[in-house]
């Protein structure tokens, strides 16, 4: 937590965010711990949550229930995701995630996974990673995208990233162009 970094906890469980609240918040090092946001909170007091944990100095914990805190929020400030188990649907995970790759986020995200091995955690991976791997011999492929080389799949924070570059270029443009302008004009009137 030296680092300054704000994390994320996410878990299906409320058990398990009581137990980070309450084991985080007993720690000697200074960290705020905001949360748990869970499903019981209202919508207006999620948001107030994540917008204290936003202004927060320095480094913070967020502890959410991954269904609450896992859609509909955008929460950049975080820069670290913490999964304490496996979901069931693989979905809700990437949900998670992407709350963190929102428009705005300028650290590269680290996202950390918590498992236990010879438990429910290994299986549920191997059934997963089952699962995926048939997702990936009969849906994934596609012969339109095959025949379009331009149809590319592209991930959101890419797709984020090459915005803001495009962005970026445009605007140092118009700043050269308007730095220019404003030499020539003074070396006009100097001469």
């Amino acid at each position: 937590m030296t680092n300054g970094r704000k994390v994320i906890v996410f878990s299906y469980f409320r058990e398990v965010l009581e137990i980070v609240g309450r084991t985080l918040r007993q720690q000697t090092f200074a960290v705020e711990v905001f949360g748990a946001l869970t499903g019981s909170v209202s919508t207006s007091e999620r948001q107030n949550m994540v917008d204290r944990f936003a202004a927060a100095k320095g480094a913070a914990v967020l502890v959410s229930q991954i269904q609450a805190g896992g859609v509909g929020l955008n929460i950049q400030a975080a820069s670290t995701v913490i999964l304490c188990e496996p979901q069931v649907k693989p979905s809700m995970e990437s949900q998670a995630i992407a709350r963190a790759h929102r428009m705005g986020q300028v650290r590269s995200v680290q996202v950390h996974r918590l498992l236990i091995e010879e438990s429910v955690d290994q299986r549920m991976l191997e059934i997963l990673g089952s699962k995926q791997a048939l997702f990936d011999e009969y849906a994934r492929q596609s012969d339109i995208a095959a025949s379009a080389p331009e149809a590319v799949d592209i991930s959101e924070v890419q797709l984020a990233r090459d915005v803001v570059a495009v962005e970026q270029e445009r605007l140092a443009k118009e700043l050269i162009a308007r730095l220019e302008r404003d030499s020539s004009v003074s070396q006009s009137q100097d001469g």
